[in-house]
């Protein structure tokens, strides 16, 4: 499935060469690594291909940077110690009950729609084929492998994997990495950012 994948990569790139000769050689500098998902490791769980947390991170202290070194400095602690507290806050109030994070829940929910349309064949031990109408995938739960990738690059069970697990009535919520967890949540943040004592105390 990847080799087939880097094939369409191929194919789009040549593509590309014949619309703006200037964008692909722009983009054949770039290691693929870094903007193509056929090529992106499968261990962080994640295929995010922008970098909007830099992004909001940085209109997060736009007012900041404008003042000297130490009241900026000073002002980003207090944002993000503010910040801190605010999450810990949502997840002891608003996650009550939970096992699994809310947005990656939703995502859950949403692949599980999805799953409805697949009809699976099973192989033996934990290998599916799943199948829609000419569009066909290998799945393997014991590996938590689907020949789409969207399972191994991120750890939320994709479609096809999903009417598997049905198959198999594994619960979906089962399979997901614990980075997912409420539990991992309240441990990134377990920790408070202490807050400084006033300047004229720091001598």
């Amino acid at each position: 499935a990847r080799s087939s994948t880097i094939e369409k990569w191929n194919m789009n790139m040549d593509k590309m060469k014949a619309l703006n000769n200037d964008a692909y050689e722009w983009l054949e500098k770039m290691p693929p690594q870094t903007w193509v998902r056929a090529f992106f490791s499968e261990y962080p769980k994640c295929d995010i291909l922008l970098n909007n947390s830099c992004e909001v991170f940085n209109k997060y202290i736009l007012e900041a940077r404008e003042l000297p070194m130490l009241s900026m400095l000073q002002r980003i602690k207090t944002e993000l110690m503010t910040r801190h507290y605010n999450k810990q806050q949502e997840a002891i109030e608003k996650w009550e009950g939970m096992s699994i994070c809310p947005k990656i829940r939703k995502k859950v929910a949403k692949n599980a729609e999805y799953a409805n349309t697949w009809y699976v064949q099973p192989a033996g031990k934990g290998i599916f084929q799943v199948q829609d109408r000419d569009i066909q995938y290998i799945v393997d739960i014991s590996r938590r492998h689907c020949d789409c990738r969207r399972w191994d690059l991120t750890g939320i069970p994709c479609s096809h994997a999903i009417s598997c697990l049905r198959n198999k009535r594994i619960p979906q919520e089962s399979v997901l990495p614990h980075c997912y967890s409420i539990e991992a949540f309240l441990k990134a943040y377990e920790y408070n950012i202490w807050p400084c004592n006033d300047q004229s105390k720091w001598m």
